[in-house]
Order: structure tokens, then sequence, then C-alpha cells
């Protein structure tokens, strides 16, 4: 198992923000973290990277180094650097293996390939690239160390539906090739069905839902589930065909 949370609790200060949270995912798996700003999926996240401590539970997470992707890579990419420079970072800090310059260089034209960038990419800074270039940088950056768990948060809202599209096809694409397991956290639920295996819907920091995908879209269990789907246009799409 990759993700095995039992009754967490979490706290910010005084102030609980996730309450008893009981949350299991698969090796090789997508699951789909679903719910309103403030619900409480990128305070779950950080939990599970190790960047918050849960006041009382238990968790466990395979990978002992998972790797986040954030909405923003303009705000996580240090704009003086080059692209090739940003994605060798991870591995000049990896203090579990020393990589020579070389390494380091070949690993980032592997990456590079692998998110589907040009090669002559590698010198230009992300102030001159697109937003959709960025955010594959971002994914490339995480894949450096080769991580067994992928953790994507809100990946693609900041993203036209074009290249939105086009950043889903690619995490689809690399959950297959290197069969990674993806905990994908969005509020829209038009793009967490067409990439999730199985979906978690949160409300003020409860799990409220949590079903495989086809389960949960056509016949959801929770009023919040129904109402999002309402809201979303699904329930509507589904009806028509």
């Amino acid at each position: 198992m990759m993700i095995d949370a039992r009754h967490l609790d979490v706290f910010y200060g005084k102030r609980q923000v996730l309450h008893d949270i009981t949350l299991s995912m698969e090796k090789g798996e997508i699951v789909g973290l679903a719910g309103e700003s403030g619900s409480g999926k990128s305070t779950f996240a950080k939990t599970v990277v190790g960047i918050l401590k849960p006041a009382s539970g238990e968790l466990t997470v395979e990978d002992k180094a998972p790797q986040m992707v954030f909405q923003d890579p303009f705000a996580s990419l240090n704009p003086a650097k080059t692209v090739g420079w940003l994605l060798e970072e991870p591995l000049r800090a990896d203090r579990t293996r020393n990589w020579t310059k070389q390494e380091r260089q070949e690993r980032a034209r592997e990456i590079l390939e692998r998110v589907e960038l040009p090669q002559e990419l590698s010198v230009r800074k992300p102030g001159e690239l697109s937003g959709g270039q960025r955010q594959r940088v971002a994914i490339g950056i995480s894949l450096m160390r080769a991580p067994k768990l992928l953790i994507a948060d809100e990946p693609v809202s900041a993203l036209d539906v074009t290249i939105q599209a086009q950043i889903l096809s690619l995490l689809k694409e690399l959950h297959r090739q290197l069969d990674l397991s993806i905990l994908f956290i969005s509020h829209d639920l038009r793009v967490i069905y067409s990439l999730c295996d199985r979906v978690a819907v949160m409300k003020d920091g409860h799990v409220v839902e949590y079903a495989d995908r086809e389960s949960l879209y056509r016949n959801p269990k929770a009023d919040y589930t129904k109402s999002l789907l309402v809201s979303s246009g699904i329930v509507k799409r589904d009806k028509e065909h």
C-alpha cells in the first residue's frame, strides 16, 4: 500500500484542520482528492509528505521521499536559473548519492524527454517559457530522483483547457510508463473524472465519501458529493449521455 492513513487529526496551531481522516491508496493508483477551497485537501498532502505532523492517528507512506507538483510553477521555479540548473538541483541536494556533473546532466536530458520538452529549453529561464512548459518543468523536477509517489496539488487549474488536457495526458503517460502512484488534488470534478481511479471527497477537514470513480460519479452517497456533481455539470452530462 502506498498511503495508509488511519484516524488522522491535524492541527494548525490550536485549530484542528483534519478530523479523523482514514484513507488508503494502493501502489500504482491514481487517487483524486476533491473538494472546495479550504476543505483540507492540501493539508492532507502536506501531511503525507511530512511538512505537517498528525496530532493523533497513524500514517504510513511507502515512498520515503514523495514529491509534490504545485498549482503555480512560476512561484516555485527560481526565475534566475536555467531549466537545466533547476532540473539538476534535486540531484545536487541528494545526500544518498554523490551525482557527478555528467550524471546530473544526463538525467536532466532524460527527464526533459520524459516530460516531452525539447532539449534546447535547458538553457532557458522560466520566464521565457509558456505556462504549460513551466508546469512540465515542475513535473520533471519532481521526477529527477525517481519517486514512487507524486502528489499533484491543483497542477492544471491555472492553465487553459487545451493545455490542461495536454498536462493530464502527460500525467497518464508517466503513470503508465513509470508505474507511478499519483495523489491528484483538484476542485474540478471533471478533471478528476478524466484521470483518477478512485476519488475521495473532502469537506471541512473530513472525508465525506471515498469510492471508485464510476460508483462515486454515478451513485454518490453524500449530499455534499451530490452538490459538487450538480455544480460541476457532471450529473446533467451523465443524464444526457
